[in-house]
């Protein structure tokens, strides 16, 4: 009896001391000691590094969950060439503060909008990955002018869509997890279970991606988890994510083992500007598995040329007479011959190929224009052309024709009053036309109610019809009627006249 009192008591004391150890490290913090200004910033109550490279237009790179912005190291310095870009250690994580609180979707963004404030950002592009995509999401919901495009690596749309090994999934739990994440501080082996489900190839983890797992503490990694699970579900980021206007790139790993690669599709269906890139044989980390296809796939997003998807190997030294040893040349990867001097595309900007451009030879692709006739304007569905003019010899080989030669055809004999009509006719332009639109013969000319009436003396008194003011050929029956009358009148004056 008295072994098993012992033995409870051992039981007991060693259950206390756990639960106080636990608490105590769920309870550490960690604050910067001595914080330079070139590379710290006081935001938010905490001090958050970051870093600053390149010229151009401003980029945001944001790192995900049990991360820093080191991730980032190749993106960056690929980007550079080109472009301005930020990153930094979110709060809780790399070398920032750790504080026992201040975590999730809510306040990162505002961490992030705290950020771009301080160095004067709009119409950024930011690139964000795992929970750091969230933030990005809110972020760009909330301030639609700091954000110009956005990136998604791997970013769950719902709690769900989240999953974790069962070694990382203990350093979570609420009341044993901050033993947990002490022991794998410690042991490297540890960390390193921890982070293989979230490459396809264990190779390809980093040192740096395997230190980052374990420089975080307790309280920030697992209340970053669990806020981000609590802000996220029932896709109420998603939702809110449908008054984001800007064009955005949704990527994600085949295998990704952590986040669900159908997040994409949620995305999508709330996001209007959205484009889905799925990378196989790769993944959660693709920055780090597949760096130059996915520095690839950035740039041509960021820019919009879509070259920069044909060379997506490692980047390449400058080119010289003796031929790189290891790597795809550019005649493989279907771009075309280099010269000897001319840098890869890691140096240098693309260039549209001379043999695209537009020739002067070429005719050019005139779009449809809609043009108003008639006071009307067509349907849209019904497109007006004007007819391209016949092309015209040139003057050297044409004869020399006469003024009045033009549009006569040779016509049968008339006499000099037909003539002069016609001559009249002729020198009226529109007078031509509607002769020869009323016989639907371009070449015919004939008159289409007689001679042109001369004009009046007093312009104020025109007649009211035409018929009233046209000269009248009388028939000589009538002459002679007529005649007749005005004789028996004179005859008999007493006669009234008819």
């Amino acid at each position: 009896m008295a072994p098993m009192s012992t033995f409870l008591i051992v039981l007991l004391l060693l259950i206390a001391i756990l639960a106080v150890a636990s608490f105590a490290l769920g309870r550490a913090s960690h604050e910067v000691d001595s914080a330079r200004d070139t590379e710290f910033l006081e935001l938010e109550g905490a001090w958050v590094r970051y870093n600053v490279i390149g010229a151009g237009p401003p980029v945001l790179l944001v790192h995900g969950w049990l991360s820093s912005s080191r991730i980032w190291e190749r993106l960056a310095h690929r980007l550079a060439q080109r472009y301005t870009v930020y990153t930094l250690d979110l709060k809780g994580f790399g070398e920032s503060d750790k504080p026992l609180a201040g975590y999730g979707v809510r306040y990162g963004s505002r961490l992030l909008y705290a950020f771009c404030a301080h160095f004067g950002l709009t119409r950024t592009a930011v690139i964000a990955h795992d929970l750091g995509g969230d933030m990005a999401v809110k972020l760009a919901a909330d301030h639609p002018d700091v954000v110009g495009r956005l990136v998604l690596v791997a970013v769950p749309a719902d709690e769900d869509q989240i999953d974790f090994p069962t070694p990382l999934w203990l350093a979570t739990l609420p009341a044993v997890g901050p033993l947990f994440y002490a022991l794998g501080r410690a042991v490297r082996a540890l960390r390193v279970m921890w982070l293989k489900p979230f490459v396809l190839d264990g190779s390809d983890l980093t040192d740096e991606a395997v230190e980052d797992a374990g420089r975080s503490t307790p309280a920030a990694m697992s209340k970053t988890l669990s806020v981000t699970r609590r802000e996220i579900s029932g896709g109420r980021l998603a939702r809110q994510a449908r008054i984001i206007k800007v064009p955005v790139l949704l990527l994600a790993g085949e295998d990704d083992q952590i986040v669900d690669p159908q997040s994409v599709s949620v995305w999508a269906r709330t996001i209007s500007q959205a484009e889905i890139r799925l990378m196989d044989e790769c993944g959660h980390m693709p920055m780090i598995e597949r760096p130059g296809e996915f520095n690839s796939q950035m740039l041509a997003f960021l820019t919009g040329d879509l070259r920069y998807l044909e060379n997506t190997g490692e980047p390449q030294a400058v080119a010289t007479e003796e031929p790189p040893e290891e790597g795809p040349s550019i005649t493989d990867l279907g771009v075309g011959a280099a010269s000897a001097q001319e840098p890869d595309d890691e140096t240098a900007e693309l260039i549209p190929p001379e043999d695209e451009a537009p020739s002067d030879d070429e005719p050019l692709d005139i779009p449809n224009i809609l043009r108003k006739r008639a006071d009307r304007i067509p349907p849209v569905d019904q497109t007006i052309r004007d007819e391209d003019p016949a092309p015209e010899p040139p003057e050297d080989d044409l004869p020399p024709v006469e003024e009045d030669e033009v549009d006569r055809e040779p016509q049968s004999p008339v006499n000099e009053e037909e003539q002069d009509l016609m001559d009249r006719l002729e020198r009226g332009p529109a007078a031509r036309r509607r002769g020869r639109a009323r016989n639907g013969d371009e070449d015919s000319v004939l008159p289409e109610r007689g001679p042109m009436p001369e004009i009046p003396e007093d312009l104020f008194k025109w007649p009211d019809t035409w018929d009233e003011y046209r000269p009248r050929r009388e028939n000589p029956d009538e002459r002679t009627e007529r005649e007749r009358r005005r004789g028996n009148n004179s005859d008999d004056p007493s006669e009234p006249g008819v």
